[in-house]
């Protein structure tokens, strides 16, 4: 017996080994294609929110990507190198446009190239001011180039974006996850103008497909399925921008009026945090609801030790580690936020003999944090373990009752 379990670890520690060594290799190369920033403001602003744009050529009046500080001083970037310039200011209004009496500054990056600090004084300077960014609204200015990812693509939830080995491919490899262009927005029937969109986000080393009983249940007489995949082992900050700026070409494109956001496990704190961003200029706000299913608001306590013992950390633990800044900062600017959540968790673990308080996978002091539930419009516990609450039908049952009610 002993033998064979020193087999059976030795072949698991092999097993991740080979994960380790793809992850390591898979990490390098997107380094070589981006770069990391830390932007810290000289003077920190309390009454409204700086926009970042990132810009490749100054001369030309196009935002390649942007972000924003809400309630801080600092943020993390991580930009392609592509990306020269970043035009960053203070928006009093909150209407993501850039005015003359607003203060700012003008970055170029090449001036740090080996460096990642960067220290940002906002001015008010109407003579150095970028001439071509003044007076116009983001939207009007955004151009984000996504030749790796499908925008509106109709496909089946059997087709190879949504199989279990582009699950893994996303967790363990997700530049080649990207390469093989499994990353998108993508529509599970032709778009219609009637019908209401509900966009479905999965977690981590999932896709879609964990849905299919749930999504077999909506009267698509009334609504359109739409799933969002993504490379799951990439940090959440970066797949919640990336979720952004799909949804901002996605709603621009076809004119969305109102829209459904349902999220599993991780996915929740990336929606969470896409709507945060969302918040900057209320970008999103045509979505109607957003229901977050066995999400860890609280952080996993996992992810806290792959970062502490694992020989190379996966990008999505950091945000996972319950002593993150990702975790602290999910509900920091909670008053900016008005899509009504509904926060859905589960509490049968599915072992006999587990008796702790979890759904078999995220502990519910992590589902149920306190701020997430003061967030919360709405909060329903099932009888559930982790992936057996999607097939609930009284989940089903309260999901719909919670559109209905948005939608009026």
């Amino acid at each position: 017996m002993r033998r064979l379990v020193t087999v059976l670890l030795l072949s698991s520690i092999l097993l991740g080994c080979s994960n380790f060594k793809k992850l390591s290799n898979e990490m390098k190369a997107i380094d070589s294609l981006t770069h990391e920033y830390r932007l810290t403001l000289s003077e920190p602003v309390s009454d409204s929110a700086v926009v970042i744009e990132q810009i490749k050529d100054i001369n030309k009046s196009e935002v390649d990507g942007y972000d924003g500080i809400i309630q801080s001083d600092s943020i993390q970037l991580q930009m392609s190198n592509d990306v020269h310039y970043l035009l960053i200011f203070e928006d009093k209004n909150n209407d993501l446009t850039l005015q003359r009496d607003e203060a700012f500054s003008v970055i170029n990056l090449r001036d740090y190239k080996n460096k990642t600090d960067i220290d940002v004084t906002l001015t008010v300077n109407e003579k150095e001011i970028p001439k071509a960014f003044v007076d116009r609204s983001l939207s009007s200015l955004l151009n984000i180039e996504l030749d790796l990812v499908d925008i509106g693509a109709v496909v089946s939830l059997t087709d190879p974006p949504f199989e279990k080995k582009n699950a893994e491919l996303g967790m363990w490899q997700p530049l080649t996850f990207l390469l093989e262009n499994n990353t998108g927005l993508y529509f599970l029937s032709e778009y219609d103008p009637n019908k209401i969109p509900i966009l479905f986000v999965h977690g981590i080393n999932s896709t879609a497909l964990d849905f299919s009983s749930l999504i077999e249940k909506v009267d698509k007489s009334k609504y359109q399925i739409w799933a969002f995949n993504y490379p799951s082992g990439l940090s959440l900050s970066l797949n919640s921008k990336g979720l952004n700026n799909l949804l901002h070409t996605v709603a621009t494109e076809y004119k969305i009026k109102q829209m459904h956001v349902v999220a599993h496990s991780m996915g929740g704190l990336i929606v969470t945090n896409s709507s945060r961003q969302c918040s900057i200029g209320d970008l999103c706000h045509f979505i109607n609801s957003i229901t977050t299913i066995s999400s860890p608001f609280g952080g996993v306590e996992s992810a806290k030790q792959g970062i502490e013992y694992s020989p190379v950390v996966m990008p999505a633990w950091v945000d996972l580690n319950p002593n993150g800044k990702f975790i602290a900062d999910l509900f920091a600017d909670n008053d900016n936020i008005h899509t009504p959540h509904f926060l859905a968790f589960g509490y049968n673990s599915g072992d006999l003999f587990n008796t702790d308080s979890n759904d078999g996978v995220i502990d519910l002091s992590s589902q149920l944090s306190r701020q997430a539930q003061l967030h919360a419009e709405q909060i329903r516990g099932y009888d559930e373990n982790h992936l057996s609450i999607l097939d609930n039908d009284e989940l089903f049952d309260d999901l719909s009752d919670f559109w209905l009610k948005t939608e009026q």
